[in-house]
């Protein structure tokens, strides 16, 4: 486990610092999550902001964080999907319109209403139940 950390500490620390790097180039976004870190780790040298560590564990928490509410989402779509049946066929059958034996891609993405509609419900599902 001590092995695992200090590697994630080292990759981040590396995707830190490369972002760092592109910043003063001029080349970085900072409207993402790391950009919105940075902009407030710039902000300590006046005495507010957080440190790079801290930069670090918050981009673990919200890794680690993430990976928990995917796979939680993903779980209860199979469960919900398993109850309605004819959900989960109507829903395997427009994908296979749509896709055939494509890889999936943005535009294909859009047109799936089926999936939509199912993704909107559990989502409302899920909402509901955390709050």
């Amino acid at each position: 486990m001590k092995a695992a950390a200090r590697e994630i500490q080292v990759i981040l620390r590396g995707i830190v610092n490369k972002r760092l790097r592109a910043r003063e180039a001029g080349e970085a976004p900072s409207d993402d999550l790391l950009g919105i870190l940075l902009e407030s780790n710039l902000e300590q040298a006046k005495g507010k902001g957080i440190s790079t560590e801290e930069v670090i564990e918050e981009c673990k928490l919200f890794y680690l964080a993430g990976q928990e509410t995917t796979s939680v989402l993903l779980v209860w779509t199979m469960v919900v999907l398993s109850q309605h049946q004819e959900w989960q066929a109507r829903a395997r059958e427009e994908v296979k319109q749509v896709f055939g034996d494509k890889e999936p891609d943005a535009d294909g993405l859009n047109q799936l209403k089926v999936v939509s509609t199912v993704d909107r419900i559990i989502n409302l599902q899920v909402t509901s139940v955390v709050f």
